[in-house]
């Protein structure tokens, strides 16, 4: 089954805390997106302990856009349902799925738009979940949308015919469809979500479109 997962960045925690209650009972999964000023920027919210304290019972995902990820990794393993690294933060992704063994929650991996799809190939049958960036720029709504994603989602596919494959960046009512269609499995919306002046009408779009 696909999902639409709204995606949250954000400067502090009340502003979590109020976008996620906008969001029970309409998605399954929500995406927190942590920024470190570093990997990318500008600098969000990113306190794991907050998550004990979070409404609600979506289930949570955290896409850790920071240096070094493996520093952080066991807060937010304990917290989160799901954990997303970028391939390229770390020079340890063979340590940390590893690391993963037996959890209770999944690892994410996340490729940048310009990364080879074949660089996760010596990871096949060791990751079950991927994300594609189909934006250049990490760490803030509203990035241009890269039709080159299509083509990417196919080759993901045919190298990882069993993975769950997901897409985050520029995401819209347009080519959501169309984004399913070549092989992703759930869809990681922002803007289009936030920007907009009914978030729960369209959130109700998307999903009919998936």
């Amino acid at each position: 089954m696909s999902e639409i997962i709204p995606s949250v960045i954000a400067k502090n925690f009340e502003e979590v805390k109020e976008k996620i209650n906008r969001l029970d009972g309409l998605v399954n999964w929500a995406q927190l997106d942590v920024s470190d000023g570093i990997f990318s920027s500008p600098l969000s919210w990113g306190n794991a302990d907050d998550l004990e304290n979070l409404p609600g019972k979506i289930k949570i995902e955290v896409h850790l856009m920071t240096e070094k990820p493996e520093d952080v990794l066991k807060q937010w393993m304990s917290l989160a349902d799901r954990v997303l690294i970028h391939l390229e933060s770390t020079d340890y992704l063979s340590d940390i799925i590893e690391s993963f063994d037996g959890a209770p929650n999944r690892l994410g991996i996340v490729l940048k738009s310009d990364t080879p799809i074949e660089t996760l190939e010596d990871f096949v049958g060791k990751i079950d979940y991927i994300q594609l960036m189909s934006v250049v720029n990490l760490g803030s709504y509203g990035g241009k949308f890269d039709d080159s994603i299509f083509e990417r989602l196919k080759n993901t596919r045919a190298i990882f015919p069993n993975v769950i494959i997901s897409v985050d960046g520029g995401v819209n009512v347009t080519n959501a469809g169309s984004l399913i269609e070549a092989g992703a499995n759930n869809l990681v919306v922002g803007s289009t979500i936030w920007n907009n002046s009914d978030p729960v009408k369209i959130i109700k779009q998307l999903q009919s479109l998936i």
